[in-house]
């Protein structure tokens, strides 16, 4: 630098300065394009993050009751093929919570339908919280309970059909007697809650209409009539809700299992015949003949 003030004097100084800035901007430059990738996060990092929230999600959506939603979360994370030893491990732990979730919420379930006289269904639910905790002994011993309390209910049965028969006869003798009625509605109400627990819920349904027809306040008859009600406004629900994710011969099982208990079940029908153009007339004759 000296040396170039002394040859060139000021001129020569301000030739070299502008050579020192551009080998400054040049190096400066450089740096800068290697300083730039490490400045951002790569993929697996953002993947990570990502695998971070959704395990934070699940646990909010187990402590909100948002069950469906945790086990999709669950479900969409055990198909990532890129994660680590330590990822798959809470994973599974997550989904070990998710299951004991849905095991609990199954035999809430179960322990109501029960109460209902719903057997079969409780059975369903009981036996579906065995798949989703098959460790716990309980819930092979209460599924034994259900099955003995079915088979206990069916055999105290008395043969009300028999009983019904002989009361019909003495109601065509005396067709004014009131006494007569109401034993007919309280025979009738029985015969609607044995088939009812044994998942003849035609039958049952039927057998309440005939117990109300003699006397329209027969608390049972009404309790097995709007507990059908209740299953059939269900079974409904889950066929629409098939349907709207165009599961269109889903759909059509439902509805078909709704007007099977209850033919005249509106609701049912005009979704049946929706689902049945949708799905065209050669695949519905395909599903009945199965």
């Amino acid at each position: 630098m000296s040396e170039l003030l002394r040859q060139d004097g000021p001129s020569g100084f301000r030739r070299s300065g502008k050579m020192l800035v551009v080998i400054f901007l040049f190096v400066a430059g450089a740096g800068c394009s290697l300083i730039t990738p490490a400045s951002v996060p790569s993929e697996d990092s953002r993947n990570s993050r990502h695998f971070d929230r959704a395990m934070h999600r699940i646990d909010t959506d187990l402590r909100q009751g948002h069950l469906n939603d945790a086990r999709h979360l669950v479900a969409v994370w055990r198909q990532y093929p890129g994660l680590d030893a330590g990822q798959k491990d809470l994973l599974s732990r997550e989904k070990e919570k998710v299951d004991r979730a849905f095991a609990l919420y199954d035999t809430g379930q179960a322990t109501q339908l029960e109460k209902l006289g719903r057997y079969h269904e409780a059975l369903r639910k009981i036996r579906q919280a065995r798949v989703e905790e098959p460790g716990w002994t309980s819930l092979s011993n209460e599924e034994k309970l259900i099955r003995i309390r079915m088979t206990v209910k069916s055999s105290m049965s008395p043969d009300w059909k028999s009983m019904i028969r002989r009361l019909m006869v003495l109601k065509t003798k005396d067709p004014s007697d009131p006494d007569l009625d109401q034993t007919l509605a309280w025979a009738w109400a029985s015969l609607s809650q044995t088939q009812y627990a044994g998942g003849k819920y035609r039958e049952a349904l039927l057998s309440a209409k005939e117990a109300l027809s003699f006397d329209a306040k027969n608390a049972r008859a009404t309790t097995v009539s709007h507990s059908i009600s209740r299953m059939l406004e269900d079974w409904t629900r889950e066929g629409e809700r098939k349907f709207r994710k165009n599961d269109v011969r889903g759909s059509i099982v439902f509805f078909r299992k709704t007007l099977a208990v209850d033919p005249s079940w509106l609701r049912a029908r005009k979704d049946l015949e929706m689902a049945s153009e949708a799905m065209g007339a050669d695949t519905v004759q395909n599903i009945e003949k199965k």
